[in-house]
């Protein structure tokens, strides 16, 4: 009789607690959607303004220096500004595009995590029960969802880009310019869920992010100058994003399965260190 209530009420346990973890999650989603909505907007206007600026420079773009054109090409993997393409990941792709998504996912990381510590509602939230580990999931997913609504913006962008400016980009170059820069937001995304969970400072979880973006921003364009240094390229996330020119060539599997890998690895770090670490609130 004792067993029987037992499963009975491990049974009706169960799917409160998938509610709980939905309704978590929801109000996750909730809670960003502002800022995703104002950076997929500012993606569909930046690509609809590049399509749109490319058939009347078109010719001025042509006629500049060979040297000029290089060293914006090293220091912007695939910024060709004498072809459409170029002018497209010179102007959007190479900056705007992965530095929009990678705002949104640490911004959702941070705030959806360490928010619920800043504002003592973390306690009410365990209480329901919720597990630890619910709890960061919900908050991961949460963060990925929204890079992934921000990326709709980016495809809206590109495609109306293309056909106002007809430059010939193609369906695969949209979707491997998506998913590249999409995961490569999601992998700094990670790294701020990591920092969350181990610190719970907000501050903490949106600057460290950050400035590794920078910084592997700046290993990608500036160690190919020196042919010396060029190989270590491959130390930056941002190569795996840019190296192989998604919007010219498609999808590269092999840079966006070390994207994906650093993605999981780094959120199955955050789960045991937010186990063990002592919660505010």
């Amino acid at each position: 009789m004792t067993t029987t209530s037992d499963h009975s009420a491990a049974g009706s346990a169960r799917p409160r607690r998938l509610r709980q973890i939905r309704a978590v999650t929801a109000l996750a989603l909730r809670d960003r959607l502002t800022l995703v909505g104002v950076v997929a907007a500012a993606m569909v206007a930046m690509g609809a303004l590049t399509g749109a600026l490319w058939p009347p420079l078109q010719d001025t773009l042509v006629a500049l220096p060979a040297n000029f054109t290089d060293s914006v090409g090293k220091l912007l993997a695939g910024a060709d500004m004498t072809t459409p393409a170029g002018w497209m990941n010179a102007e959007m792709v190479s900056l705007v595009v992965p530095g929009g998504l990678i705002a949104v996912a640490i911004l959702s990381a941070s705030k959806a995590i360490c928010g619920e510590e800043q504002t003592k509602t973390i306690g009410v939230l365990l209480s329901l029960p919720l597990s630890r580990s619910a709890f960061l999931a919900a908050k991961t997913a949460a963060m990925i969802v929204h890079v992934l609504l921000a990326t709709l913006g980016v495809a809206a962008g590109l495609i109306i880009g293309n056909v106002i400016g007809g430059l010939g980009i193609d369906a695969s170059g949209v979707f491997g310019t998506c998913a590249h820069s999409a995961l490569l937001a999601i992998v700094f995304g990670a790294v701020a869920v990591l920092i969350a969970a181990l610190t719970g400072d907000g501050r903490l979880a949106s600057a460290i992010p950050a400035a590794l973006a920078v910084l592997a921003f700046a290993l990608n364009a500036f160690l190919p100058l020196s042919d010396s240094l060029a190989g270590f390229t491959k130390v930056s996330p941002w190569y795996y994003f840019a190296g192989s020119n998604p919007l010219v060539n498609g999808v590269n599997y092999a840079d966006l399965s070390i994207l994906l890998v650093a993605a999981i690895v780094l959120c199955a770090l955050a789960f045991p260190v937010y186990h063990r670490r002592d919660l505010a609130g």
